[in-house]
């Protein structure tokens, strides 16, 4: 799946849908990714020459709650890179590790600690990992039903 791409229908067992806390755990040493308690990381999507080193975890709005919404963290790796992509929903990122720029159009801007992004309809975008060593950490908000992205050429 893309940052932004639709979910499947599939309801995880691994976290029932009611209500519940997802205890942040963290690495003592800040070297491995940002995991909750319970939630399962996966992969961003199949492998494709179009990204590299992007992991995701959904933290809501996947595992049978009713939500509009969902609520993802996705970490990028030192020199990784989501899809160049562009869809006609949008969706708000906000910068929980590291640092990054996020592309908007053909305006590219760095991202740190606590910036957030408001990715308009149709808005060509992508985020990566500037950084030399430290993951790139960021929550995704987004509608649980949305289109599905349409990958971009690197010249668009």
């Amino acid at each position: 799946m893309s940052v932004c791409e639709l979910p499947s229908n599939r309801v995880s067992s691994a976290q029932p849908a009611g209500s519940r806390v997802m205890r942040f755990r963290p690495a003592a040493d800040g070297s491995e990714p940002f995991i909750w308690q319970g939630v399962p990381v996966t992969d961003y999507k199949s492998p494709a020459a179009s990204h590299y080193g992007v992991s995701r975890a959904v933290l809501a709005g996947e595992t049978g709650e009713r939500t509009a919404f969902q609520l993802r963290y996705f970490e990028v790796a030192p020199g990784g890179n989501t899809t160049l992509e562009r869809h006609t929903h949008e969706h708000v990122v906000f910068v929980l590790r590291g640092q990054g720029e996020v592309r908007l159009g053909e305006t590219v801007h760095p991202l740190s600690f606590g910036d957030a992004v408001y990715v308009a309809p149709n808005e060509v975008h992508q985020l990566r990992n500037t950084a030399a060593q430290e993951p790139f950490g960021f929550l995704c908000i987004v509608d649980t039903i949305r289109d599905r992205p349409v990958e971009v050429a690197p010249s668009a």
